[in-house]
């Protein structure tokens, strides 16, 4: 496994983080539902300690709060070889504040949060989501508290378009605050919008950025050459699909310099994602173990500079 720097903070994480989601029960009585038992969960999060990924990617509302208690109990004994992520923003309940960035909510759902890790201080601790009805300074005045508190250690962002990242550093500067250290964007060859603003802003003021979604819901992986398989992203989300067809170019590509490598296009396509400018790590969801196996072989070499702008011109911007 390679580390680097989140950012420009002192924090190291693993160019691969494991992303949680998927965690948990089925149908929880709010957040998004899993799709994992947490049986197998325990077995695919003490690989991936064992592999070398120290960053675990988790929110407050994944399979209602499950996520996080497995992620919890795994790392039990454990937790100072890890870096724990987690998030704050989405639905928790129908109460009118279970919900955004006041710092009413915050501060109960890092407490929320907490007793699910079975910890007493979060690593990263994410806004999920742009608040648009609260103000940044509160948002971000509750953020600085917590970590003057000790419960947090770093705090980032996801899903935040550039303008309002810095917006926010500003609002950090001006009235001594901590400030977002990470960005989490949906990036992969697959849909490189982010490198039109998010991307150079991240450069320029030295934020780490955590992508999700970097094989692009699995359409680089190559699966969905011949059909949509039962129970993937493409056989739920139409949406998918349908970009599936528009990149099999490209993920033949992708394919070509696969077997030239040795390696799979999943591979070579995080490999791609993970040395772009001011990335630091890419999160990777997996249900299976062979899958993660699969993930990490995406760390430890290099493209040459040919393959890399061949790739980069089958899937333009």
């Amino acid at each position: 496994m390679e580390y680097v720097r989140l950012g420009k903070s002192g924090l190291k994480v693993s160019r691969l983080s494991l992303g949680c989601w998927n965690f948990g029960s089925p149908t929880p009585p709010w957040g998004k539902p899993g799709k994992v038992t947490p049986t197998d969960s325990f077995r695919i999060i003490r690989e991936a300690i064992d592999l070398g990924i120290n960053l675990f990617d988790n929110a407050n509302r994944y399979t209602g709060g499950e996520a996080e208690e497995i992620l919890g109990r795994t790392i039990k004994g454990r937790r100072h070889e890890v870096v724990v992520a987690t998030k704050v923003h989405g639905d928790v309940g129908p109460g009118i504040n279970n919900r955004g960035q006041s710092r009413l909510h915050i501060m109960q759902e890092v407490e929320n949060s907490l007793r699910r890790l079975g910890t007493d201080y979060i690593d990263l601790y994410q806004a999920h989501n742009v608040d648009y009805e609260t103000p940044l300074e509160e948002s971000l005045r509750a953020y600085d508290d917590l970590i003057r508190q000790g419960k947090v250690r770093y705090i980032g962002c996801s899903n935040f378009p550039a303008w309002v990242l810095t917006k926010a550093l500003w609002v950090s500067d001006v009235n001594k605050l901590a400030s977002f250290i990470s960005v989490q964007p949906n990036y992969s060859l697959a849909n490189r919008a982010i490198e039109k603003e998010l991307q150079p802003m991240c450069v320029d003021q030295g934020i780490g950025m955590i992508l999700y979604s970097p094989m692009g819901g699995g359409i680089l992986s190559g699966k969905y050459e011949s059909n949509i398989p039962r129970g993937s992203r493409g056989a739920e989300e139409p949406a998918v699909a349908e970009r599936a067809k528009k990149f099999q170019e490209g993920v033949q590509l992708l394919k070509d310099i696969a077997n030239e490598l040795g390696k799979t296009p999943a591979q070579v396509s995080l490999n791609w994602i993970i040395n772009r400018p001011a990335v630091s790590a890419a999160i990777v969801g997996v249900s299976k173990l062979e899958q993660l196996n699969e993930n990490v072989g995406a760390v430890g070499w290099s493209l040459s500079e040919e393959q890399t702008n061949q790739i980069d011109e089958a899937f333009p911007v």
